[in-house]
């Protein structure tokens, strides 16, 4: 038996887990469904939630075991938390880590286990959400993943409690706030009056007591109309949201809205984010609610202008471009006649420039299709292997010009799904480019097809793309796929991109139905049995971004059952 070392970021890690108060608390319903579908979809008898203390393990949730904490020296989650990747032991038999462990010898005679670490958003591994059985066993892929997304649930609701904390403490610092003021109901006048925010204070029969004159100003309203008068007099259109945020305040609840549109007296539309709030009285009766807004019509018509301007640069821009894209083509080609060495140099940096132009504008306009919903897919059965090897075909001369190879590193089965032939083509076109951008030269980018999924779940297709590069920094990760993301602005300079193609890609996988994901590459002794890995050996450098589909059918099952 091996005890786990201590992670190199302990002082800091034992500090994180500590903000979430969550140590000796009491079992919770919300964490034991998580242990409980854990279980259920990994077929173990065995699932917990353990957090990773100074001395000990301590169990927030546990399904088949009496234990609420062991020793942190026979601990299995405490080797689990020395990476970010599941952590699975197929047979402890067989791991010089667990052999002799106390926990595989005597009760529960744990055989098989793996833990998803539970990881902080600013990258402290607290604990894991882990499951354990009595024999030896494999995860399947889809049970693997279903195992990390749960455990990032079990972050979720962790969040989720301390923010629900925070929230009651600021919650009690305001309302004692407000009793004090309501002593006096002069100062508590005075105070929204002159409030810097627009602010409006209400009674319980929704009158206005109190306004602030930025309130005043906002809305285009003089006191004199507004005081004592009650709300959908002064805001006949109100919105439903608002009218529902008012009774629920009156209730006791707190809600707010990051934007909304408000009428104004003038009939113009006004775009505000508001929170409405209930006050008491010095009794501890309620006194009615107060509502706090703030006009943003600036910032939403400049963000509107931004898009329009974008819009139409990139759609006046792109014939243009295109234009002189292939005029510089046909230069290159010799159509002028044999350029000189330095004609021929200048020509090839401006049809470079023109081609990254292009790939601009292009993703500019994708972007603004699907903020406008107007990204259309015309769905059709797809041979996966026919795509893939038309995927590699159309994008191995840009490979080579960086001296990189595209390869499929296996037989694609013969597999069907239903897609958009041109947005999918898209989606490869985006992870091959930035594969062989990120690969050194003279690598190899491989890309993989499998069906995967048990019997008795979905049936998925999962396309690969592994490159040989550094890999993704770790800090990255969770931006990795949104709008304008890039890791390293130096070697984007370096590299081209424009921070679009992934985002895109992941709304087209999306739009299939189907999920886009990366992960490192597997270590050397796990990658020809993915379901078999257990976190040993050499870990291997570069990426792989995945997308999973459904399959629609497979071609052989249709050519046996035509037989």
């Amino acid at each position: 038996m091996i005890i786990a070392p201590i992670p190199p970021n302990e002082k800091e890690r034992l500090a994180a887990l500590e903000r979430y108060n969550v140590l000796d608390t009491l079992p919770e319903q919300e964490y034991d469904d998580l242990t409980f579908l854990a279980a259920t979809i990994c077929e173990v008898p065995i699932s917990l939630i353990t957090f990773v203390e100074r001395d000990r393990q301590w169990f927030k949730s546990t399904l088949g075991l009496d234990a609420r904490e062991t020793p942190r020296s026979q601990s299995f989650c405490a080797h689990a938390i020395l990476s970010d990747d599941l952590f699975v032991v197929p047979d402890t038999h067989l791991d010089a880590r667990f052999q002799g462990h106390p926990a595989v010898l005597n009760d529960p005679k744990v055989r098989f286990y793996a833990g998803a670490p539970l990881k902080t958003s600013d990258g402290f591994n607290l604990g894991t959400l882990c499951v354990v059985d009595r024999s030896p066993r494999k995860l399947s892929p889809r049970q693997r993943r279903a195992l990390e997304a749960l455990a990032r649930q079990v972050m979720a609701q962790l969040e989720l409690h301390r923010t629900v904390e925070r929230l009651q403490i600021a919650e009690a610092a305001m309302q004692n706030t407000l009793a004090h003021l309501a002593s006096n109901a002069a100062i508590l006048r005075q105070f929204v009056q002159y409030a810097p925010a627009a602010i409006a204070m209400l009674d319980t029969e929704l009158r206005y007591i109190a306004v602030s004159h930025r309130f005043l100003s906002d809305y285009d309203l003089d006191s004199r109309e507004i005081l004592g008068r009650r709300h959908l007099e002064i805001f006949p259109d109100l919105p439903q949201s608002w009218l529902e945020a008012y009774e629920k305040a009156l209730g006791g609840e707190v809600t707010q809205c990051l934007c909304d549109e408000l009428r104004r007296k003038s009939g113009e539309t006004a775009f505000v984010q508001w929170q409405v709030r209930p006050w008491k009285r010095e009794s501890g009766a309620l006194g009615g609610i107060i509502t706090l807004t703030e006009d943003i019509t600036a910032r939403v018509q400049s963000e509107r202008l931004k898009n329009e301007f974008v819009s139409v640069v990139s759609h006046e821009l792109r014939t243009p471009l295109t234009s002189i894209k292939g005029s510089l083509g046909l230069l290159q080609g010799g159509i002028a006649g044999q350029l000189s060495e330095r004609g021929r140099e200048m020509v090839e940096i401006a049809l470079k420039n023109a081609e990254r132009l292009v790939v601009l504008i292009n993703d500019i306009l994708d972007v603004e299709k699907i903020e406008s919903g107007q990204m259309h897919f015309e769905m059709a059965p797809l041979d996966v292997a026919a795509f893939l090897g038309a995927a590699l075909e159309s994008n191995a001369p840009y490979a080579a010009s960086l001296g990189v190879r595209l390869e499929m590193a296996a037989p694609v089965p013969p597999l069907q799904i239903v897609a958009d032939d041109a947005r999918l083509m898209q989606v490869m076109a985006n992870l091959l480019s930035n594969a062989a951008k990120f690969t050194p030269s003279g690598g190899v980018v491989r890309v993989r097809a499998a069906q995967i999924g048990g019997e008795n779940d979905s049936q998925w297709v999962r396309v690969e793309v592994e490159d040989g590069g550094p890999g993704v920094p770790e800090a990255f990760l969770p931006r990795l796929f949104q709008r304008f993301a890039q890791a390293d602005s130096s070697a984007t300079r370096q590299r081209g991109g424009t921070g679009l193609g992934l985002a895109i890609a992941r709304v087209i996988v999306e739009k299939h139905g189907g999920f886009i994901g990366y992960r490192r590459p597997q270590t050397a002794n796990s990658r020809e049995d993915e379901a078999n890995a257990s976190g040993e050996g050499e870990p291997l450098a570069g990426s792989v971004f995945y997308f999973d589909l459904p399959l629609h059918f497979s071609l052989r099952d249709e050519d046996s059952s035509k037989s």
